[in-house]
C-alpha cells in the first residue's frame, strides 16, 4: 500500500502541477490532498478543479473555511478587512463553488491505522511544529487510535513519535514552502510489514511562472499589500505574513493614529519591507 499526500497548495498552480506529476510517478494506491488548496497565490479556482479531479481523497483546510464563511454569521468580521483582501480575489475565483468547499471534511480515515487531516482530526487551524512540546502533541492527538497521523497546515515537513508509539507526520507545503527554498513539498507513505515508511519529497517548479501570475492576473490590485506578502513567500520560500503581523503590532505603537486602515496597512508593509 502506498499513499501520496499533498497539501497547502494556496492557489499556486505551477507548484501543484509539479507535485502532482511527481506524485503520479510514484504510483500511489491513493492520492490525498489535505486542504488549503485555495487562497494565497492567484489560481485558487484552477487548483481546486485540479484537486477535485486528481485526488482520491480531498480534504479542506482553514483557508477553504475563510472563503466559505466569509460574510456569513459564522465568519470573523475581520476577514472582510484590509488584511484579508486576498480573500476578495479568492471569492471571485471561487464564485459558485463555496457550498462545494463547505461540504468537504477536514479529516479522513484512509486505512484502519491511518488518519489524514489538515491540522488535527477535529480542528483545521491547530498549529504544531517540529519544536512543539510533547504535551501539545499528546493533547492534539488524544483519543485518536490511528497508528499514523498525517497532517499539514504549518508548511514544514517533520515527524514525531507520541508516547504510546503512534506517529505524527507533517507533509510540508506544495505552494508556499517556508523552509528557505522555493520548492513544492509533499510526502509518500509506503506500508512495510506492520508499519509505514515516510519519504518527504520536494520538487522544483517554475516559480517565475507563478510570480508572473501575481503581476499579470490583476491579483495584486485586488489583494493589496498583504497580497504582496504572499508573493514574497512564494518568491523566497520564507515566512513573511506572520513576521509582518508581529512587526505591525510593534510598529503601530510608534505611529500616530491612521484615519484609513488601508493606508495604515500599506504604510506598515512599506516599513516592513524597508521602503520607508
Amino acid at each position: 500500500m502506498r499513499l501520496a499526500v499533498l497539501a497547502d497548495v494556496h492557489g499556486n498552480l505551477a507548484a501543484f502541477e509539479a507535485a502532482l506529476a511527481a506524485a503520479r510517478a510514484a504510483a500511489p494506491d491513493l492520492l490525498v490532498v489535505a486542504g488549503d488548496v485555495v487562497n494565497g497565490a492567484p489560481d485558487s479556482r484552477a487548483c481546486w478543479a485540479l484537486a477535485r479531479a486528481e485526488a482520491d481523497v480531498l480534504l479542506r483546510g482553514n483557508h477553504e473555511r475563510y472563503a466559505f464563511d466569509r460574510g456569513t454569521p459564522a465568519g470573523d468580521p475581520a476577514w472582510t478587512g484590509p488584511r484579508f483582501r486576498p480573500l476578495d480575489w479568492t471569492a471571485r475565483e471561487l464564485d459558485g463553488l463555496l457550498d462545494e468547499l463547505r461540504a468537504v471534511p477536514i479529516a479522513a480515515t484512509i486505512e484502519p491505522d491511518v488518519r489524514v487531516m489538515h491540522a488535527t482530526a477535529t480542528d483545521d487551524a491547530t498549529s504544531l511544529f517540529p519544536w512543539s512540546v510533547d504535551a501539545e502533541l499528546e493533547a492534539a492527538f488524544a483519543g485518536l487510535g490511528a497508528a499514523l497521523n498525517v497532517r499539514a497546515h504549518n508548511h514544514l515537513p517533520w515527524q514525531r513519535p507520541l508516547a504510546d508509539g503512534r506517529q505524527v507526520v507533517s507533509v510540508g507545503a506544495v505552494g508556499l514552502s517556508l523552509v528557505g527554498r522555493t520548492e513544492a513539498q509533499w510526502a509518500v507513505f509506503t506500508r512495510r510489514g506492520a508499519g509505514w515508511h515516510v519519504a518527504h519529497r520536494s520538487e522544483r517548479y517554475d516559480v517565475a511562472a507563478t510570480v508572473r501570475r501575481f503581476h499579470e492576473s490583476g491579483y495584486l490590485d485586488v489583494a493589496g499589500p498583504v497580497g504582496e506578502l504572499f508573493l514574497r513567500e512564494v518568491a523566497t520560500g520564507t515566512h513573511h505574513l506572520v513576521p509582518f503581523f508581529r512587526f505591525e503590532r510593534a510598529w503601530r505603537r510608534e505611529q500616530p493614529p491612521f484615519a484609513d486602515e488601508d493606508a495604515a496597512l500599506a504604510a506598515a508593509v512599506d516599513a516592513y519591507l524597508g521602503r520607508r
